[in-house]
């Protein structure tokens, strides 16, 4: 009797340590999915940042190459307007003179004769 009671103990204390072993393993099955989870996290988590991030350069360049387009055609339109400007002054100046050469050159002619000009 007492050896059927050792032997159904002894099944009994093998059952246990089986039960407490396989509970070990899936916990520690367990623990590694979830690391492993976790570290799949962190790389899409680094990789998402990292689009992101590439997004946010790529999206700077855009615009700073937008505004320099924007400055570029106001400064060119500047130019444009300084040079309509500066051929239409020229234009009045050469008109000027063809209206009044004669004049200005008669009266060129006798400041230096009359040494009326600053050398």
């Amino acid at each position: 009797m007492y050896e059927r009671r050792i032997k159904s103990v002894v099944i009994f204390l093998k059952d246990s340590i089986d039960r407490i072993l396989a509970i070990d393993r899936n916990t520690r099955d367990l623990v590694d999915e979830t690391n492993n989870k976790i570290e799949k996290m962190h790389r899409d988590l680094r990789d998402k940042l990292s689009e992101m991030e590439n997004d946010s350069i790529e999206q700077s360049k855009i615009l700073g190459k937008k505004k320099e387009d924007e400055i570029d055609e106001k400064f060119k339109q500047k130019v444009q307007v300084i040079k309509e400007e500066n051929k239409s002054h020229l234009e009045k100046i050469e008109k000027f003179y063809k209206d009044n050469e004669d004049e200005l050159v008669r009266s060129a002619f006798n400041m230096i004769l009359e040494g009326k000009y600053n050398a």
